[in-house]
Parts: structure tokens; sequence; C-alpha cells
């Protein structure tokens, strides 16, 4: 959330901590009564949204964590399968399983993906040589659901980045459409106290103003150096 959509927002919470103390002044008019429920509702959806747009992201982790486990268990799977390429005389099947773990680490996701999905497929198709050297189902099973993980992962950070995007585009919206409530509703009907009880009019005027945040740390005076002892 920008500098200035929070220091509206920060009014807004103001406003509506300033009517609920003054609740006894104005809560037998029933229209204000509504506007200001209306306005609170408004705030409740501001806030909600406000904490999700601002809640960490674990959708790149978990990327990563999945990488992780999908390089780990595709180059163990090339090295079985070399040796059952050596044994076979493939050159097929060596020039897929020649890697290390430096090369899959270099490799982009979808160049990743397309390995370990190739690398599955021979190990489905030589189980029997691979039972052999002690690579057992388990071990594919662990390498197709290494896969399935990663490739789930590997758009959650796009998907939280579009959910993100879409927060960012509401919360103005939000803040709009609570200003308008109180610009065509609650201000109104506010200044109709002002001969009955200004004080509650003035105190709710202080309460609608827009303080800017970033304009009222205070600056740090300097220091003048000592002056130098005259000779």
């Amino acid at each position: 959330m920008n500098t200035e959509l929070a220091n509206r927002v920060t009014m807004l919470k103001t406003v509506s901590a300033y009517m609920e103390e003054k609740k006894t002044v104005w809560n037998s008019m029933a229209p204000l009564q509504t506007a200001m429920t209306d306005f609170d509702a408004e705030l409740g959806r501001i806030d909600a949204d406000a904490q999700e747009h601002e809640a960490p992201v674990g959708a790149t982790a978990d990327k990563a964590d999945a990488r992780d486990a999908l390089e780990d268990v595709t180059f163990l799977m090339c090295e079985a399968l070399s040796f059952v390429a050596h044994e076979a005389d493939d050159n097929d099947l060596t020039a897929l399983t020649r890697v290390s773990r430096t090369t899959l680490d270099r490799m982009s996701a979808e160049e990743l993906s397309n390995r370990a999905t190739s690398v599955l497929a021979k190990a489905n198709a030589h189980k029997t040589e691979l039972t052999q050297i002690q690579v057992t189902q388990a071990n594919i099973d662990e390498l197709s659901e290494a896969l399935t993980e990663f490739n789930e992962a590997k758009t959650g950070p796009r998907t939280a980045t579009a959910a993100r995007a879409a927060l960012t585009e509401r919360l103005p919206n939000r803040v709009k459409a609570a200003t308008d409530i109180l610009r065509n509703r609650v201000d109104p009907l506010v200044n109709l106290f002002s001969r009955t009880d200004p004080d509650f009019v003035a105190g709710y005027q202080n309460a609608r103003a827009i303080v800017d945040r970033a304009a009222t740390h205070k600056t740090k005076a300097t220091v003048a150096p000592p002056p130098t002892p005259q000779p």
C-alpha cells in the first residue's frame, strides 16, 4: 500500500473511531446510523484486503524447495540410467542422462521439467534393468511425485503475483467507496449538528483531515561543531 493510500485509510479509521466515541450524539438519527453501518462494513473489507495484500508470499520458497527435490532425484535416476545405457550401448539414453548436479541447477524451470519427464519415461521403460542395480519402483515413484510437485509449485509465484495485483487494484476502489460514503452521506448529516453541537462537528472535521505521514517525520537538527578556540 503506497503512502497516499495509507494516509487515506488512516483518516477513514480515525473517523470511524471518532464516530464510535461520539455515538450518543448522533445515534438517534436513523439515516446516519445506516450510513455509518455501511461505512464501517466497507472499512472492514479494506482491512481484510490490506492484511491479505501485506501477507508474505510463500510460493517462491515452495518452488525452490520443490526444485531442489526434483534436481536431486533426477540426478540419481540419471546416474542409474547412465549405467543401463552403457551396458546396452544405448547412445540416446547416454545423451539424455549425461548430466551433473550443476547442469540441472542451471536449467530453466521448463528445461528441468522436460528433462525429468524424459528421464521418468526411460525409468519406467527400463524397470527390469534398474531393479538389478537396486533402483526400485519406490525410487521411480519418488521421481514422479517430485516432478508433479515441481510442476505445481512453479506456477505458484505467477498465481500469487496475479492475486497480489488484483488486490492492488481493488484496494483503491475500496477506499474510494468508503470515502464516497463519507462525502455523500455522512458529511452532510454531521454538518446538521453544527448549531446543536458545534464541538462534535469540529472534532469530526479534524478526524476527516488527511494527515501526510511522510511529512510528519521530524528532521534531526544539525548539531553545529564547537567553535575553534582562538589563539
